[in-house]
């Protein structure tokens, strides 16, 4: 079990995800107790009914009086107005972080509206279902899933270093992007995908009145539009709030799409292949990497100075990989101003990359085995 991280966690937004991360908190051990409030008066009390929370606030506000950390999580359009309902009473030195899908605008916003003296670091869980409400919330959502943290170049490092010590605690593989990068990315990895999914259903809906295709719908139609069952409101506010990286990705698809099409119109076989065959190898190689097993722990350690946006740029060095750190720890300070760093990274070609990168980057990496087991 896990040491106690934070004393007390408020979470705004008792869902499913806002759920999970209660029940998944409670489980590790690693926080005192876990609040929640939520604007559905019905779902709080299935929150504090099912253990997601300890204790049901009514009003986010008093409950983020006592906390140390508040994670917020709404809807990516409702976060903003969250922020400036609680930020007059957020104490000093208390982190607040989202779990959104769009990170730029949310990164933002939190910058004009929290409190000096408060830490604001940008979530998102890599994690979810198509189902809705904190009944289907699981406290192991976030075992092996990436969750991504989007720290900006003042944010504090002891409240980053702590905030990931506490992600780490519920299995999650915790990488660092820059909050642009991170919309961009996600576009092509999560939000098209929903958008052609929700495309093709609509698209059957339409041929279903032609003959009964739904009924002879085969396991390639269901597997790709199963995400097409999301809500519907909740991807309204991520695709608006990421219209601009969204629309540049469906410009790449529609003009791919064309390219398609012309092979199939010219009969151009052999480059039709080519095609299927580079897209069956990437998934192929890809598949190792989504159920990678834990190899042996490597250990990373580097001086850096006791500055603002130092933990920023190494992690944002490292996660830009998309290689995971396991843990992160800040020892500081030495008799020059400098501190030391430690990175804990998995497998030995993640950490030879991971040093690498960062003594492009000026920084004097020592690289060896970790001791012990983890």
């Amino acid at each position: 079990m896990a040491g106690i991280i934070y004393e007390r966690v408020g979470i705004v937004g008792t869902g499913l995800i806002g759920g999970s991360l209660g029940m998944a908190l409670r489980a590790t051990g690693a926080v005192g107790a876990v609040l929640g409030s939520d604007a559905d008066a019905r779902m709080l009390r299935r929150a504090l009914e099912v253990g997601a929370v300890q204790e049901a606030v009514e009003r986010p506000e008093e409950m983020v009086l006592r906390c140390d950390l508040v994670l917020v999580a709404v809807p990516v359009r409702a976060i903003p107005e969250v922020l400036q309902r609680i930020a007059p009473s957020l104490r000093p030195g208390t982190t607040v972080s989202d779990v959104g899908s769009v990170k730029e605008g949310v990164v933002k916003a939190a910058a004009g509206i929290l409190p000096s003296g408060c830490h604001f670091v940008g979530g998102h869980p890599l994690a979810g279902s198509e189902q809705r409400g904190v009944e289907f919330a699981d406290p192991d959502l976030f075992r092996e899933a990436y969750y991504v943290l989007t720290p900006t170049s003042d944010c504090d490092a002891k409240a980053y270093s702590r905030l990931h010590a506490l992600l780490t605690s519920l299995g999650a593989r915790v990488i660092a992007m820059d909050p642009r990068l991170h919309d961009r990315a996600v576009s092509v990895v999560s939000h098209v995908p929903h958008v052609m999914a929700m495309a093709l259903m609509n698209l059957a809906l339409r041929r279903a009145e032609e003959y009964p295709l739904l009924k002879l719908a085969a396991g390639g139609f269901r597997d790709v539009t199963r995400i097409a069952a999301s809500d519907p409101r909740l991807w309204l506010d991520i695709l608006t709030e990421n219209r601009t990286a969204v629309g540049e990705t469906l410009a790449e698809v529609i003009a791919n799409l064309q390219d398609i099409r012309e092979l199939l119109r010219e009969g151009r076989e052999e480059e039709l292949l080519g095609w299927l065959e580079r897209a069956s190898a990437g998934r192929r190689n890809l598949a190792p990497a989504l159920k990678e097993s834990l190899g042996e722990m490597y250990l990373l350690s580097l001086p850096v100075e006791d500055r603002p946006g130092v933990i920023s740029e190494v992690t944002l060095t490292v996660g830009d990989m998309g290689i995971n750190i396991d843990d992160l720890e800040l020892v500081h300070p030495l008799e020059n101003g400098q501190g030391i760093l430690r990175l804990s990274i998995t497998g030995e070609e993640n950490a030879r990359r991971a040093a690498e990168a960062l003594r492009a980057r000026g920084y004097r990496v020592t690289l060896g085995k970790a001791i012990g087991e983890r």
